[in-house]
């Protein structure tokens, strides 16, 4: 069950329309030009419509189909709990100032530095101080400590830091741990574009790296002196326990029923009479309109009327759902042209009755049911209902309709 709201409602509009071929002017545009007509209030100026439909032309340039059109309610939670378990997969920088380290652009190989709060704070200050200002230097924590939230950890670092410029190239990566199989510290590895890497375990100094380095060592050079074991978490292994002993299904319920506490509901009062409005959607355009490939849309000075060029095919009935008697009334309301295709837009629904309440609603009217969005509701000025919007010759007409009051004073 997903809600539905101006995307589907201009989805099936454009989906009903019939085009016919003009000169001058690319026929196919004009569901574009309708679509721009219709989502601008009609308070705008003329040239501050033009500039949007020149925004919006420019921005559909070649892209594909937004994903907003299959709107899912708890589509932005996953998005966002994916994308904290990517940034979490990625070496992660410490200190405001730090970029994410790569190699001199000497072409040094990238000395890696593998480290712990298991050795101890003055053995870590001092391999701060060593490495501050190499920027082939890499030192690499694989997470925060147990129990242990990133703020913390940063404070820790931030406190050993202090007093060292410029601070050293440190980060949180995970991944290098697993990649090198580093599974005790300190453990230097010497990254040298794809070579057969040299490493050692038990050293911490950068001058005894380099003597061995300039002594053409390379390879696996064994241990040689102290290594500890990691006191940190791993931090990519922790985010996918934790992934998987979370229960999807009730964050989906939790985030479905924060969709309902949150929305903002278009509310108007109810008709106390019948009235029609007429709505006039044409304009002049002040300068040219055209589509990103150069298309000329329409000429500076040009007066459009986009119902001149494509039926508007569509019968709205804009409704309370929250009100019975404008549910029932809704039901019986139609349009002249018996061919347009019906849809409802309901002002608001029982925040109560939820997705449940939905689907009821729109077993009630055998039809999908929209909420009204403010666009469409400032576009055709709407200001009681229920009401029926459709076309008339080549304009917008809008019936306001009042529900007839029963015995008990109550509308019917």
């Amino acid at each position: 069950m997903t809600i539905r709201s101006l995307a589907g409602l201009m989805r099936s509009f454009n989906e009903s329309v019939r085009t016919k071929p003009k000169r001058q002017v690319n026929r196919n545009n004009w569901p574009a030009i309708l679509l721009l007509a219709l989502s601008v209030p009609c308070v705008y100026a003329e040239d501050e419509w033009l500039n949007r439909s020149q925004q919006i032309l420019n921005a559909l340039a070649g892209q594909p189909r937004p994903s907003w059109l299959d709107t899912n309610p708890y589509q932005t939670d996953a998005q966002r709990q994916a994308l904290d378990i990517v940034n979490a997969s990625k070496p992660l920088a410490i200190g405001e100032t730090i970029q994410s380290p790569k190699p001199a652009s000497s072409g040094k190989p990238l000395r890696v530095i593998y480290i712990s709060f298991s050795m101890g704070e003055p053995v870590l200050k001092g391999i701060f101080e060593d490495a501050s200002g190499q920027d082939d230097v890499l030192l690499v924590f694989r997470g925060p400590k147990p129990g242990q939230k990133l703020p913390g950890f940063f404070a820790d670092l931030k406190r050993l830091l202090k007093d060292i410029e410029p601070v050293p190239n440190i980060v949180i990566d995970p991944t290098r741990f697993q990649k090198w199989q580093v599974t005790m510290v300190p453990e230097i590895i010497l990254e040298d574009n794809g070579n057969d890497p040299l490493r050692v375990k038990g050293v911490t100094s950068l001058d005894w790296l380099n003597f061995r380095q300039s002594a053409g060592r390379h390879g696996d050079l064994g241990r040689f002196g102290e290594v500890y074991e990691i006191a940190e978490i791993d931090l990519l292994e922790e985010i996918k326990h934790r992934l998987a002993a979370m229960d999807w299904p009730q964050k989906q319920q939790q985030a479905m029923a924060r969709f309902w506490e949150a929305r903002q509901f278009e509310v108007l009062p109810s008709a106390q009479e019948d009235r029609n409005q007429i709505i006039d959607l044409t304009v002049t355009a002040p300068r040219d309109l055209v589509a990103a490939n150069g298309q000329l849309i329409i000429r500076a000075g040009q007066i459009v009327n986009p119902l001149e060029k494509m039926p508007f095919g569509l019968c709205l009935v804009v409704f309370d759902a929250t009100e019975k008697s404008q549910v029932q009334a809704s039901r019986q309301l139609s349009c002249q042209d018996k061919k347009a295709r019906m849809m409802y837009l309901a002002t608001q629904l029982p925040r109560q009755d939820g997705w449940e309440g939905l689907k009821t609603l729109e077993t009630t009217m055998n039809a999908p049911v929209y909420l009204l969005t403010p666009d469409v509701r400032q576009r055709f000025q709407l200001q009681h209902v229920p009401a029926v919007i459709e076309q008339a010759g080549n304009r917008i007409v809008v019936h306001e309709r009042k529900v007839p009051a029963n015995s008990n004073g109550e509308q019917s």
